[in-house]
């Protein structure tokens, strides 16, 4: 928003604040100002004079010597090209000193006295072009600016200061970024406002005065009728007659010019400087092209209605239009722009004058529906002052009157909303405790009042505030309050202060299991990596995993074939990495991991819910040995060295004895014989899967190395995981020394090392710490149901050194209670 200082000074005395101060407090107090623009006519030196004589030039035929009469300035004679100089006509001339425009450089330079085929010439019969005024006066014809069909220069005499007789004073203009918060700053009373309580000046809003509120009585008058105030609450129609189109007075275009607008006739320019002023947008209808009797609704448009808007434009409109309409005709879209067959022309005699209060929403939502902003519709996006709508009528209606020669017949306007005022209690000591600074009662009320609030003392340290209605839509809680406070106060008073313990914020459970997988993972060797949630149909075929994908959630505006919906799983992106590594690093490892979210339908979006139901999920892919591959059998890996980085992560987690696994051929982009499902403790559903791509799908991706896939449900893992999550403990290291001891027996095929572990562990013996399986072996002597392992057992105590008969004794009882419960013979 553009915010002229020359306008700015109808309602507040800013006299002696120099612009840089002005933009300087506006923008410290929350109020960017983007720039500071010095604005108004760019040349100097210019008078009206009176042209007397012409005579042709002695040296060259188009040229001619033209003597001016400069009243007080005397006269001279220059020489002159144009070919629309008359003798007895007033122009403007350009003395010698002066400055103009340079119309092939477009840039200001000084005049000096100069030599033309042999004649001085001393200054310069000016055209509009050269003083840069094409864009506000009418050009009639080439050449010279003739004074004298100018309306503002009628009672000028020869010698007077062209700028001062035009009224071009110069302006400087703030380029206001405006907050998506605060409505009431988008008008230049708004920031009157803010600028009045930022400085202790004394703000001055003159009220118009109030329109005709009674209907007429004629059946043949216009009629208000709201069916549904959730898409207007209030709507109010002035007629007017005896209208009379001209160009507006030259001080209003140039405030509107100022502020970014093009100035077109006295109504249009009306409606759009009392918008500019008060912030409540107005709209401007010919009465005659929309009818003098009838009856004026608003309601939402139908899908496939049409209606050609004042830019010209037939739009197609849909279900989240909102419409003006003229016994149900379609004749503006609410708040965002009028409708180009009831438009204001020359021929324009009687008005219908609109002002209504739009919900934000559903002018955000219209505007949208069709494409389409205007200066109107984001003031209403960003919410009006419901309780002013009449006022900025009547000072429209006041305007009209005194500019256009208007007469009011009469205002029709349905029944105005109940206002609730907001009333809040404000506890200076809580103030103090969020601000960090102690700002007594008397500042405060005054800062409070300045912004329009009204304040009353309540017992101790409480104050009632009543929130002004203009900023009722962002000060709802006393923190609102607060803040206010602090901003007129100054943020740069707050003192600076060290926080009061340096201790660091306890860590959520959420937050230590997404540490412990990141930790865990990366000490393994795998990198993490990122891919996009949006997937494609062609991505999911290509690696075969379109087949576990159902219903997903699709993207209606996509705007590639590649990301048409959101992703189910995250091994599709993780290939793609793989391939994407293969292609540039050629048989380079390959271990990756992410931990990202999957998205899956819930049901029907609404009020409470997305239809969109989460889902973190951890997903590893391996490729290659991560180790130096220049021994021999170093290059290779299988299906069980991604089982132990899962292991490792489940020990991590605490996890580890909750975990079993199942082998399983229900996914087909799994090998089918190297591939498992990983189930806890308690749960009847799978957590995850890992195994190996299948060979085929392999193949068909042109990958030169088996590549082995995990997938879990890290929202499952979590809930398995954090009744058991500790802070980790550590310990020094103990000086005493580990006793170890091998046993080997003959055991079941069927009996998997998982269960040995379980059953060692559940005899709770403290001094075992650890366990390991170093050998298998199988043969025909041993039997087809028979298998050799062999295992070594870990013995310590941290108090002392063991001695061989207290370990013998454990040792007896674990191989003892082993062939008592797993039926093992030892060897």
């Amino acid at each position: 928003m553009r915010v002229s200082l020359e306008w700015l000074k109808d309602y507040i005395d800013i006299e002696g604040l120099e612009p840089q101060v002005l933009a300087e407090a506006l923008t410290q107090s929350g109020l960017e100002i983007e720039e500071i623009e010095s604005i108004g006519p760019c040349f100097s030196k210019v008078v009206i004079g009176k042209i007397d004589t012409i005579e042709p030039h002695p040296q060259a035929d188009r040229l001619r010597l033209v003597s001016v009469d400069l009243g007080s300035h005397g006269k001279t004679r220059v020489v002159c090209g144009a070919p629309n100089v008359k003798e007895g006509i007033r122009i403007a001339f350009a003395m010698e000193g002066a400055t103009v425009l340079n119309r092939k450089e477009n840039k200001p330079f000084v005049l000096g006295r100069a030599n033309i085929r042999g004649v001085e010439s001393a200054g310069m019969v000016c055209s509009l072009e050269e003083l840069s005024l094409e864009t506000q006066f009418n050009k009639v014809e080439d050449g010279i600016w003739p004074l004298d069909s100018v309306q503002e220069l009628a009672n000028a005499q020869l010698g007077d200061d062209l700028r001062s007789a035009l009224g071009l004073e110069s302006d400087t203009v703030l380029h206001v970024a405006i907050p998506a918060n605060r409505g009431d700053l988008m008008s230049l009373q708004g920031v009157a406002r803010e600028v009045a309580a930022l400085f202790n000046r004394t703000l001055t809003l003159k009220e118009p005065p109030l329109a005709v509120e009674t209907s007429s009585a004629s059946d043949k008058a216009l009629t208000v009728k709201l069916e549904d105030s959730s898409v207007c609450p209030y709507y109010s129609v002035a007629v007017l007659t005896n209208v009379k189109i001209a160009p507006s007075p030259r001080w209003m275009a140039r405030r509107l010019e100022a502020a970014g607008m093009r100035s077109i006739n006295t109504v249009v320019d009306i409606t759009n400087y009392v918008m500019l002023e008060t912030g409540q947008p107005l709209h401007a209808f010919d009465a005659q092209k929309l009818g003098l009797s009838g009856q004026i609704g608003v309601r939402r448009s139908q899908a496939g209605e049409k209606l050609q808007t004042l830019d010209d434009v037939e739009r197609t409109l849909t279900e989240d239009s909102i419409l003006i309409t003229h016994n149900d005709k379609p004749e503006a879209l609410a708040g965002v722009m009028g409708g180009l067959a009831t438009a204001v022309d020359e021929s324009t005699t009687q008005l219908a004058l609109e002002a209504a209060a739009f919900p934000s929403a559903m002018i955000r939502r219209s505007g949208k529906s069709v494409g389409l902003r205007s200066e109107a519709a984001a003031r209403f996006e960003r919410g009006i002052d419901t309780t002013r709508v009449s006022t900025a009528q009547a000072r429209a209606i006041q305007l009209l009157q005194e500019l256009a020669g208007a007469k009011l017949l009469y205002c029709s306007k349905s029944e105005a909303p109940a206002h609730q005022d907001i009333v809040l209690t404000l506890d200076l000591k809580r103030q103090e405790a969020l601000l960090g600074l102690d700002i007594d009662a008397a500042i405060t009320t005054q800062i409070l009042q300045s912004l329009g609030c009204v304040v009353k003392a309540l017992e101790a340290n409480h104050l009632q505030v009543q929130v002004p209605s203009y900023r009722q839509g962002d000060l709802t809680r006393p923190v609102d309050l607060m803040e206010e406070v602090a901003r007129i106060y100054g943020y740069e008073k707050i003192p600076y202060t060290l926080p009061r313990s340096t201790g660091r914020a306890p860590q959520s459970l959420r937050s230590q299991f997404l540490c412990r997988i990141h930790a865990t993972l990366s000490a393994q060797g795998l990198h993490e990596v990122m891919t996009p949630s949006l997937i494609g149909a062609r991505l999911l075929e290509k690696t075969g995993f379109d087949s576990i994908t159902s219903d997903p959630i699709t993207v209606l505006n996509s705007h590639s074939i590649e990301h048409t919906q959101l992703r189910q799983t995250l091994l599709p992106g993780l290939l793609e990495v793989a391939l994407h590594n293969q292609a540039n690093r050629g048989d380079a490892p390959v271990w990756i991991y992410e931990l990202g979210r999957s998205y899956f339908k819930r049901g029907k979006p609404g009020a409470r819910h997305t239809g969109a139901q989460e889902r973190l999920k951890l997903s590893i892919l391996i490729s290659g040995s991560p180790q130096n591959s220049f021994w021999k059998g170093q290059d290779k890996i299988d299906f069980y060295v991604l089982k132990g980085i899962l292991e490792n992560l489940l020990t991590e987690l605490n996890l580890a004895t909750d975990a079993d696994y199942t082998a399983s051929t229900a996914w087909t982009e799994f090998h089918p014989g190297k591939t498992a499902e990983l189930f806890l403790k308690g749960s009847k559903n799978a957590v995850g899967v890992l195994g190996q791509l299948h060979p085929a799908r392999q193949e068909s991706l042109k990958l030169r190395q088996p590549v082995f896939l995990l997938e879990l449900d890290a929202e499952a893992l979590f809930k398995a995981a954090s009744p058991k999550m500790q802070s980790h403990r550590y310990q020094a290291l103990t000086q005493f020394p580990a006793i170890q001891r091998d046993m080997a027996f003959l055991a079941s095929q069927e009996l998997s090392h998982q269960e040995i572990l379980k059953t060692l562990e559940s005899m709770n013996e403290p001094l075992l710490r650890e366990v390991s399986l170093f050998d298998e072996y199988r043969s025909e002597q041993l039997g087809a149901d028979k298998k050799s392992l062999a295992y070594r057992l870990t013995f310590r105590d941290d108090s002392g050194t063991l001695k061989d008969n207290d370990v013998d004794q454990r040792f007896t009882t674990i191989k003892k209670s082993l062939e008592e419960k797993l039926l093992v013979q030892f060897r």
